[in-house]
């Protein structure tokens, strides 16, 4: 009885010998079947394996020197120090920052070579180009943004600012005051306005505050950096009547007398409408104008036998009053907005559309989320410049000034992620950046002079010789 290894044994010898009769033609070859194909592999292998190591000790002592970099306007990144040049005439001219490479190689589209020192070896080196001071990073086009600049000013002095004033670019909306409310704050000059419904009102008369409810309030002191971008509107104060004191027309079968205030209600539809009496007839007003007109120590001639108040009636004593042909008020809030951004936690801010015709909004936001979001400026002038600046990261902003009537425009700048501005002399300098597909966005010139201004980025500039 044969065992199970002397008949495993004696499949494999059958089998041996069937692979060596397909294989070889002779069934009792003594050599294996695919011998030949696996030490010709082997070998193969471990001769590629040997000139693989023969080249890459050959690379390492003797670097190839490869010239494809030697062509006019390339922008060379030396691999090991980092250094930067422009290969112009045949020579490596240092360069002193990238966006100077930009304007001096358009055609290279801001692309860097990097070349090993031995390839740079026996190259003549220039001196060196560049504008001192221009950017050393630049964002793409698909970086640059075109969202609302919101302008904050702090409650509190820095010591030398009457308020830090924060400029934010991109900045979601947030905190909006409604047409009920406002900002009550001073300039430089000591003039005292109502930043209200996206214009500064001026107060030209301490008795306003008092006529307005706003007599115990105490403006809050801003610089001309952030009061300037605001738009004028018109001045806050009493309008003029002429003829106060004399015969007007008759109203509710009574004589009535210029410059006094009428209260007409409409008990049906519960309102109320203001009329103050002129030489051609009754002219509605608001409540702001008429706080103004009743609070005016003129105005007391109107009334010299009562006290200084609207002379309530109802509507049909109103009927065949001439309306009068002057308007009274425009601009100026329906009632005395409530003031808000007295507390030190908060900011009084503005945000601005770019390009866009509408008045700025007026925002109220935490100091904290304020200074969260922006650093220092690089250069502050007092009084003239935002003390700190909010630009996302990586990000930037390709802008131009409104055109002003009478005034020829101005360049169009470049806003960068460090929170500087630098103009640039013209179109051909726009396309050396790779803007030239990008739309600028419009602001008033007075937000643009909120951040410090860099070098112009010109490429005759570029070009020239850097002191050393």
């Amino acid at each position: 009885m044969k065992s199970r290894k002397d008949q495993v044994q004696a499949y494999f010898f059958v089998v041996g010998r069937l692979t060596a009769a397909v294989a070889h033609g002779d069934a009792d070859a003594i050599q294996a079947p695919g011998r030949r194909m696996i030490t010709g592999t082997i070998f193969g292998i471990m001769i590629a394996v040997l000139l693989a190591a023969i080249f890459g000790i050959y690379g390492l002592f003797v670097p190839s020197t490869d010239n494809s970099w030697r062509q006019a306007g390339t922008i060379v990144l030396d691999e090991d120090s980092g250094a930067r040049y422009l290969y112009l005439d045949g020579q490596l001219r240092p360069v002193l920052n990238y966006s100077s490479a930009r304007l001096l190689a358009p055609k290279a589209e801001g692309k860097m070579v990097a070349v090993s020192p031995a390839s740079l070896k026996g190259t003549p080196v220039g001196q060196p180009v560049g504008i001192s001071g221009a950017p050393d990073a630049l964002p793409t086009s698909g970086e640059l943004d075109t969202g609302a600049w919101t302008v904050c000013v702090s409650s509190e002095s820095d010591g030398v600012d009457p308020g830090v004033v924060t400029v934010l670019i991109g900045r979601p909306p947030e905190g909006g005051l409604t047409e009920r409310q406002g900002f009550l704050v001073t300039g430089p000059n000591g003039s005292v306005y109502l930043v209200w419904n996206g214009s500064r009102l001026r107060i030209t008369d301490p008795a306003v505050l008092v006529s307005l409810g706003y007599g115990n309030a105490k403006p809050a002191p801003v610089s001309a950096a952030w009061l300037n971008p605001i738009p004028q509107g018109p001045d806050l104060s009493v309008p003029a009547v002429p003829g106060l004191g004399g015969r007007g027309p008759v109203i509710a079968g009574r004589q009535s007398l210029i410059g006094q205030v009428y209260e007409v209600r409409n008990t049906a539809l519960g309102t109320e409408q203001l009329y103050v009496v002129r030489d051609d007839g009754a002219a509605a007003v608001n409540r702001t104008v008429a706080a103004l007109l009743l609070a005016a120590p003129s105005t007391a001639q109107s009334y010299p036998d009562g006290p200084v108040e609207p002379i309530r009636i109802g509507v049909g004593e109103m009927s065949g009053v001439p309306a009068s042909g002057t308007v009274l008020g425009a601009g100026l809030p329906e009632a005395p907005p409530e003031l808000v951004g007295d507390s030190p936690e908060t900011q009084r801010c503005m945000r601005y559309g770019t390009g866009s015709a509408d008045p700025p909004t007026a925002e109220s936001l935490p100091s904290a989320s304020v200074r969260a979001a922006s650093a220092p400026s690089a250069t502050h002038e007092v009084g003239a410049a935002a003390g700190r600046v909010g630009v996302p990261a990586g990000r930037g902003v390709l802008v131009t000034p409104k055109a002003v009537p009478g005034a020829a425009p101005g360049p169009p700048s470049l806003v960068t992620p460090l929170g500087m501005r630098y103009p640039l002399a013209g179109q051909d300098e726009i396309a050396a950046l790779g803007y030239q597909n990008v739309t600028p966005v419009a602001v008033p010139q007075e937000l643009l002079d909120l951040f410090p201004a860099g070098p112009l980025l010109s490429t005759s500039a570029a070009s020239a010789t850097a002191a050393s």
